[in-house]
C-alpha cells in the first residue's frame, strides 16, 4: 500500500519495498537454481544402461543389448538347454524389457516373435526368437556359464499399475549398430536404445 501512495505522489512512509526487490530477486534466482539441480540430480539417479519410451497404453524399459556367444537357461522340467547363433557369421543379442501398464484396467498381451525387433536406426529389423523352440538340449552347463531366467514370452494379463520384465533374445548380423527395439503389441513403439 505504501508503493501505491507513493506512486500517487503523496510521500513514503518507511523503507520502502521496492528496496527489498534486490533479496527477493536473489531468493527466486536460488529457488529457480535449487529446482534446476534437484531435476538433474533426479534425472541422474536413473540407470542409464535402459531406455524408456511410452505409448499409448504402455511404458517400455529396454536395457542395452549385451552381445553374447550363447544363452544358456532351464527349461520347466529343470533340464539345460541353450541357444546359439545360427551361422558364425551372427550373434546373440540380449535385451532385458519391461513393460509397464499404467492406463488400461487389464491389458492381454501375446509375446511372440512378431511383437519386438532388434535393429539399427537406418532401419534393419530382426525379429525376437521364440526361447524355447531355439534352445536346444544340452548335457551340462559349466560352473562358469552365465544363465538367463525369465523371458519374455507367451500370453499374460498385466493390470493397470504392474509390470511385467523377461529377457528377450534377438540372432544378429556381427557388426549391425544395435540402435533401436521396435515394440508391436497392443502398442507400436520405438525405444532408441544408449549405445
Amino acid at each position: 500500500m505504501t508503493e501505491v501512495l507513493a506512486s500517487l505522489g503523496r510521500p513514503r512512509q518507511g523503507p520502502s519495498r521496492l528496496a527489498s526487490r534486490p533479496a527477493v530477486a536473489k531468493l527466486g534466482a536460488l529457488w529457480v537454481t535449487s529446482l534446476v539441480l534437484l531435476g538433474a540430480v533426479g534425472a541422474c539417479g536413473g540407470n542409464p544402461d535402459v531406455a524408456v519410451s511410452l505409448g499409448r497404453s504402455l511404458e517400455l524399459h529396454v536395457s542395452t543389448p549385451a552381445i553374447v556367444n550363447e544363452v544358456n537357461f532351464f527349461d520347466e522340467a529343470g533340464k539345460p538347454r541353450q541357444i546359439r547363433a545360427r551361422a558364425s557369421n551372427r550373434q546373440l543379442a540380449v535385451v532385458e524389457v519391461t513393460v509397464v501398464n499404467r492406463t488400461s484396467i487389464v491389458t492381454p498381451l501375446r509375446i511372440s516373435s512378431e511383437s519386438a525387433q532388434l535393429g539399427d536406426r537406418r532401419g534393419q529389423r530382426i525379429d525376437a526368437l521364440d526361447p524355447f523352440e531355439s534352445g536346444r538340449p544340452i548335457a551340462e552347463l559349466s560352473e562358469g556359464d552365465q544363465t538367463y531366467s525369465g523371458f519374455l514370452w507367451g500370453d499374460t494379463q498385466l493390470e493397470r499399475e504392474f509390470q511385467i520384465t523377461g529377457w528377450m533374445v534377438f540372432d544378429v548380423p556381427k557388426g549391425l549398430t544395435l540402435g533401436t527395439f521396435w515394440w508391436r503389441e497392443v502398442d507400436q513403439i520405438s525405444v532408441n536404445l544408449f549405445l
